[in-house]
């Protein structure tokens, strides 16, 4: 509960805009919650789908939910300081007021404040995020108030109500991180030093300004939870009161994987995506290198590999804090098509079905990838129910003039060949040799 008693209209102003703002980060932390799964059954405290990253771009980025956040906070920030009348102060508050937007930095690729926020984040390390805003409205109220209560000084105002508030730089770390922030008392006073203790776990931390800074460094994994107490006379009745409060965080452990997104292997002159995730770290810092392949970045997260020969590739990614890791791919040609007359590969067909083509294609069956093979050339023979072979050579799929004039003199009884079937696939140096086809001309 922060100053409640203070009756002056800039302090009710403060409090609404502050109480509207903590509504709105409130709503769209429990809408991304939703979209996630709801509750964990193992740990209700997280969404079933704590580590999806799509979740959070989806809602955040796509739906433009991440600027609206941005402007409504420096709306909020806007509101707070234009309550303070005093040139001086106001001035001193728009340098220390928590609430912010901070500036992208210059080495970034990043093209706004919520990509480089959301952008491919888990939504376990989203929801620490929402955590922090709501601190720092508490606290940028905190400021506007005391102000309000400085003006209140003389009058009949006596505090009897204060909030611990505890701020932290991070609510998802990993191991071996240090996590650091600070706790305060809401209602402080800057002549209180010497009147407020503050503790952690037991442990006693110096108040300077009214706040205790401290950090912590995480050494095991898991959900943590700390309490923190402050003790504090105070300074207009001289009573001793002690407050108390918990706070969270979750320390995970980096790992990464690369994944192919096709399948687990590579193929040569088609685009192999490629899926780079790493648990814990922002992908924006890690660095993604291939050998035996090239790689083109599409996105954070999405990478285009284009292999040129047959044998092995590796996706190499360090960066992040992550040791440097490798993964190994093989890497094949484009699988062999099947060549088809129509829909069919031989077999026994009709006269006018058989005249009806005007060449054999070939197809690439269960291949995931885009990719057109073309015939580079194959040899049609005749064989008449009643007669000699007669060969025609055919320099591409579609028939020449010789073949076609072959395949016109199709008659009952009559078997075609389709022999030496050459075919190229994207990739290939030169043409393929692959099966042929019999019909029998029914």
């Amino acid at each position: 509960m922060l100053i409640k008693n203070i009756k002056s209209k800039g302090a009710e102003e403060s409090r609404d805009v502050s109480s509207e703002m903590n509504e709105y980060i409130t709503a769209l932390r429990e809408e991304l919650f939703t979209l996630a799964g709801g509750p964990d059954p193992e740990n209700p405290a997280r969404p079933v789908r704590y580590k999806d990253k799509d979740i959070t771009s989806k809602l955040l980025l796509d739906e433009g939910k991440g600027e609206a956040l941005r402007e409504k906070v420096i709306e909020t920030r806007e509101k707070l300081l234009a309550l303070i009348d005093d040139p001086v102060l106001k001035e001193k508050l728009e340098q220390s007021l928590p609430l912010e937007i901070p500036e992208i930095p210059k080495d970034s690729d990043k093209n706004s404040w919520s990509e480089a926020m959301f952008d491919q984040m888990p939504v376990v390390a989203v929801m620490p995020m929402f955590n922090k805003l709501i601190n720092d409205v508490k606290t940028s109220e905190t400021a506007v108030l005391n102000y309000f209560f400085d003006k209140a000084k003389g009058s009949d105002y006596v505090p009897d109500a204060f909030e611990v508030v505890v701020s932290t730089d991070k609510g998802y770390v990993i191991n071996g991180e240090k996590i650091k922030g600070e706790v305060f008392l809401g209602s402080y006073s800057s002549s209180n030093n010497n009147r407020m203790t503050v503790t952690i776990d037991g442990r006693t931390y110096p108040v300077v300004n009214g706040k205790a800074a401290f950090d912590f460094t995480a050494n095991s994994l898991g959900k943590k939870e700390h309490t923190a107490v402050v003790t504090m006379v105070n300074p207009l009745t001289g009573v001793r009161s002690t407050y108390d409060t918990t706070f969270k965080y979750e320390v995970g452990e980096r790992n990464v994987t690369v994944a192919a997104e096709k399948m687990n292997v590579l193929y040569i002159g088609v685009e192999n995506p490629i899926a780079v995730s790493a648990a814990g770290t922002n992908t924006n810092l890690l660095n993604v290198k291939a050998e035996g392949t090239t790689l083109t970045k599409v996105n954070s997260t999405k990478f285009i590999a284009k292999p040129t020969k047959v044998g092995k590739a590796k996706i190499i990614v360090s960066g992040g804090g992550l040791p440097s890791t490798s993964f190994e791919y093989r890497v094949k040609k484009i699988p062999d098509p099947i060549v088809q007359l129509g829909r069919k590969r031989g077999g026994s067909i009709s006269k006018a079905e058989f005249k009806a083509h005007k060449g054999p294609i070939p197809i690439l069956e269960n291949f995931d990838f885009k990719a057109e093979c073309s015939i580079q050339g194959y040899e049609l023979v005749r064989v008449p129910a009643n007669g000699d072979a007669r060969p025609s050579m055919n320099g591409k799929g579609r028939y020449n003039s010789q073949t076609q004039a072959l395949v016109d003199k199709a008659n009952f009884g009559d078997t075609y060949f389709f022999n030496k079937m050459k075919v190229r696939c994207p990739g290939d140096v030169a043409a393929r040799e692959i099966n042929g086809m019999i019909f029998n001309i029914k």
